[in-house]
């Protein structure tokens, strides 16, 4: 049976009681200052640096957050010593005013219930959902005497600091997140709209894409020869719609610099003999392998909006522009200048009609494929014409025929040494 004798108190032991409310005083304090500093949001903290010259407790808030293990350091330190000697006064304070002597273990029981109980009701709960409800006012408030504490613990604190940085740069694991994890989390996600979802997909793979992979091809060009009058100079701009164009001396592999029609406006009611060669700016050159995303900040850092692209052997591949870049994120970037074009056709038998500059990875997704499908078969290819190259080893006559991988590739349209439309069929 539990037997409690309560005693008359002393004359200390109010003393011990007011000591004890000042020291759960100074852990909620604590407690509140932790809760606070660190939930200040970065409109609180400009806030705070509007006011730092001419208000000291913005400015103390602001040092010691530059300083964040430290703080934090400082304020378990604090905490713990004002902890400890909660619960050794608490101690004295109940043998002094109840004799548990008859039931030591019940005694026991009681005051770690009662300690804990009010060591996190009024020295952790209350003041940290205070300090985190109004972490600004908070952290202005109880900044000058936490600097005080800032400066007077640093010894112990910097200590601290020292060993949390040692340990978590030996024993913080490296956390890699590859393309390929992006990926898969992708596909396992279900909370965007396709549109989204496929900007999202294009996004991951936009750092692995090159510059050949995105650009004109260089059948595709539309380019003027350097020594063309100005009349059929202003024609040829006329009729390609773009706002700049390539100019070379007699082959592509030549080029002298690129036209910018806003450049030629000024000077549109010229003569024919006008020369309009030193209106030219100079090209800017890229291999085919460039990754389109450090091409996309050299754009930026350059202010031009098309690059040439060179193979290997300096020759012209193609061009690719800013736009080119954007739709590789975006999508088709149309105006009202660009003619429809549509990539596919499907036709009633189920089979597609494609146009062979379909890039492959497009092609895919078109048809449903398996990310990859194609890899083992595709060697260099980008696009569906490539693949019917990189597959016979030489050039296709109109109506020829081969199967890859279960699909039937039919080559519908050859015009000027080049394959312009493939009818597509599932076989097998």
């Amino acid at each position: 049976m539990l037997t409690v004798q309560f005693l008359r108190p002393g004359g200390w032991v109010w003393v011990e009681l007011a000591v004890l409310v000042v020291l759960l005083l100074l852990s909620a304090f604590m407690s509140g200052s932790e809760a606070a500093f660190f939930s200040l949001r970065p409109r609180d903290l400009d806030w705070l640096r509007d006011r730092q010259e001419r208000t000291p407790a913005c400015r103390r808030v602001l040092q010691m957050l530059d300083r964040q293990e430290r703080l934090l350091a400082t304020i378990l330190i604090g905490n713990n010593f004002v902890n400890v000697g909660i619960v050794i006064l608490s101690e004295f304070i109940t043998s002094g005013l109840v004799d548990f002597s008859d039931s030591p273990v019940a005694g026991f029981v009681v005051k770690v219930v009662a300690i804990t109980f009010m060591l996190l009701l009024f020295g952790e709960i209350m003041p940290k959902l205070l300090g985190a409800g109004f972490p600004l006012r908070y952290s202005v408030g109880a900044a000058l005497p936490l600097y005080g504490l800032f400066v007077i613990l640093k010894p112990f604190s910097g200590l601290l600091e020292w060993a949390a940085v040692r340990l978590n740069s030996r024993f913080q694991p490296e956390y890699t997140l590859s393309i390929d994890d992006l990926g898969q989390a992708l596909e396992i996600t279900n909370g965007h709209e396709p549109e989204e979802r496929s900007i999202l997909e294009r996004i991951v793979h936009y750092g692995h894409v090159e510059a050949v992979e995105i650009m004109k091809p260089r059948l595709d060009v539309v380019a003027v020869e350097g020594s063309v009058d100005y009349n059929t100079l202003k024609s040829t701009a006329l009729e390609s719609g773009y706002s700049r164009l390539p100019v070379f001396e007699e082959t592509l592999d030549s080029i002298l610099g690129v036209l910018y029609m806003k450049d030629l406006l000024p000077h549109i009611d010229e003569p024919a003999d006008y020369p309009w060669q030193r209106l030219l700016r100079p090209a800017y050159y890229v291999p085919e392998n460039k990754k389109i995303k450090d091409l996309f900040a050299e754009f930026q850092k350059e202010h031009i909006h098309l690059a040439v692209v060179v193979d290997e052997y300096g020759g012209t591949c193609g061009i690719v522009t800013l736009e080119d870049i954007l739709e590789e994120v975006f999508g088709e970037i149309g105006d009202e200048s660009d003619g429809k074009e549509e990539l596919f056709v499907r036709q009633d038998d189920g089979a597609y009609l494609f146009q062979a500059k379909v890039q492959l990875n497009d092609f895919g997704r078109i048809l449903g494929l398996e990310e990859g499908y194609l890899d083992d078969v595709q060697g260099e290819a980008e696009t569906l014409g490539g693949l019917i190259l990189e597959r016979l080893g030489r050039f296709p006559l109109k109506g020829e025929t081969l199967v890859v991988k279960h699909l039937k590739l039919s080559v519908e349209e050859v015009t000027n040494r080049r394959i312009e439309q493939v009818r597509v069929e599932r076989v097998g």
